[in-house]
């Protein structure tokens, strides 16, 4: 037979289209490229056109070409080999197992050799290629939501990438929106995407030729809900141990009970010195510190959050605060789940650090009565964005991954001396920056309409069930209700950056039964 030739695409492939070769020598290649017209980031709904590159130095009898692009999730945690065995001296014994759990969430395929219309030929032969280079294109759709495929391969559930280690079947799946690639926590839990061109040789004894070429995804956010300018607020109350001694509480001047006079050293009389001017030992009066932003609470990495910091008070505030420093930590807390184990793993990251501000609040107002409030202007402290590297919230059948802000913001009575630090957490939902096309939403909203109106075929216990035409009352998911008929979203995407680790060991993320 004579294969399809195709054009090649202009080599102006950036790091991302690098070719994966199977072998370095000139004889023997096998790569996977994709179009030059995608960027480095998927989302759900986006065609991906590409092209196998496969060529031979000498004649070659294949069975098939067979292309797959696929989704695994997989979660690896060292537990106690016996948590109920203990030592003769009563403590727990240190032995250790690795457990790992795998979800092949996305898998599409789809033969590009032989050609359709010799496909079904009865031939165990094969088919001879003579040496040359041959191109195949494919294509594919990625799905909004995941379809967990079950292995059946002894293979599949083994591991020797961190020791010996078996994997059962996972007995419990999450059908939801697809997950994002995750490589931020190390090999605990790994959401890996890629394709993968298996090239099988006729003869059994021979090995067959395989090839990766990972890619990065990023789902669809969350419709977003209709603030209407709300604000959510999280504050803390605080006192200071000290005022400044030139101010005056309730038109009165500081009083406190009289302190005798000390004798002092050369040294401590020096030090006293530098001590005496602005403030003494007298408690102030007591104020929140109150952070906003919009509610919900929001955010996407590229994208800056309005923070907003107050300073409130059942009364006037005669003593005027400044704000020495601000610091915000983003805290991800990963939920892993690997067989009837489960842990959670959380790690910090600063994503705003400003100091020596010396930001005095701003005009005290009465928005209401017994309220008294002040902002301070964080105009000067710049923007607080979230790095690309951080995935959006999610959940799937064995990760999840939820967030939290912590603020820590250094408060005094005055641009100099001593300060307090006080500190705000509230938790966060970080969105990818993907939004999901109208139409979409559009019938994600008649599926739901649908699915909530009652059943007029429904059959109360009372009565007998004769021939009544079906109801469906099920909710359709987004493919199902939109079909093929919608368009890939169009516009930029942000970059998502991935630790390195994420484009290696492709192979024991796809241990497969088959191909």
């Amino acid at each position: 037979m004579v294969p399809r030739h195709e054009p090649h695409y202009p080599d102006t492939r950036s790091q991302f289209q690098i070719q994966y070769c199977l072998s370095k020598q000139m004889s023997s290649k096998l790569a996977i490229v994709l179009h030059p017209a995608h960027g480095s980031t998927f989302t759900s709904l986006d065609v991906i056109h590409g092209q196998i590159q496969l060529t031979i130095g000498s004649e070659e009898t294949l069975a098939d070409i067979h292309v797959k692009m696929e989704g695994v999730s997989r979660t690896l945690l060292v537990v106690p080999k016996h948590p109920e065995k203990t030592r003769k001296d009563g403590s727990p014994k240190r032995s250790k197992k690795t457990v790992i759990e795998t979800h092949k969430i996305l898998h599409q395929s789809t033969i590009v050799f032989p050609p359709d219309n010799v496909r079904n030929t009865d031939t165990k032969e094969g088919f001879t290629l003579p040496p040359g280079q041959y191109y195949y294109p494919f294509e594919f759709r990625i799905p909004i939501n995941n379809k967990c495929l079950q292995s059946t391969s002894f293979m599949s559930k083994l591991s020797f990438a961190d020791g010996a280690a078996y994997s059962r079947d996972p007995t419990q799946h999450l059908v939801a929106t697809l997950p994002p690639s995750l490589s931020d926590v190390g090999g605990q839990a790994v959401i890996k995407y890629f394709f993968k061109v298996t090239v099988k040789r006729a003869a059994f004894y021979k090995p067959n030729k395989r090839e990766y070429l990972p890619f990065v995804f990023l789902p669809f956010e969350p419709p977003r809900p209709d603030t209407h300018g709300e604000q959510f607020f999280v504050r803390r109350k605080h006192q200071f141990p000290y005022l400044p001694s030139h101010e005056r509480i309730d038109g009165h001047a500081p009083t406190g009970p009289a302190i005798p006079p000390k004798k002092k050293g050369f040294l401590s009389a020096l030090s006293a010195a530098s001590r005496q001017a602005p403030f003494v030992r007298q408690s102030g009066p007591e104020f929140y510190l109150e952070a906003r932003v919009p509610d919900p609470p929001i955010m996407t990495p590229a994208e800056p959050l309005p923070l907003h910091l107050f300073v409130s008070s059942a009364s006037p505030l005669t003593v005027p605060l400044f704000l020495h420093a601000l610091r915000v930590n983003l805290v991800a807390r990963t939920l892993i789940a690997a067989q009837e184990h489960n842990r959670e793993t959380a790690y910090g990251l600063t994503i705003h650090n400003s100091e020596n501000l010396k930001l005095q609040m701003g005009q005290i107002v009465n928005p209401k009565p017994g309220t008294f409030e002040a902002e301070f202007d964080l105009r000067k402290c710049g923007q607080i964005v979230l790095p690309n590297t951080i995935p959006p919230s999610f959940k799937t059948c064995n990760v999840a991954r939820k967030y939290s802000l912590e603020i820590f913001a250094k408060v005094s009575h005055s641009r100099h001396g001593e300060a307090d630090i006080i500190a705000l957490a509230f938790d966060i939902d970080v969105y990818s920056g993907v939004k999901p096309p109208r139409s979409l939403l559009d019938a994600a909203e008649t599926a739901a309409k649908i699915a909530a109106e009652p059943n007029p075929y429904a059959v109360g216990p009372a009565l007998e069930s004769h021939a009544v035409p079906k109801h469906n009352d099920s909710l359709p998911t987004y493919d199902e209700a939109i079909g093929a008929n919608l368009n890939p979203v169009q516009g930029p995407r942000r970059e998502f950056q991935q630790n390195p680790a994420y484009y290696a060991d492709l192979a024991e993320m796809d241990k497969d039964e088959k191909n």
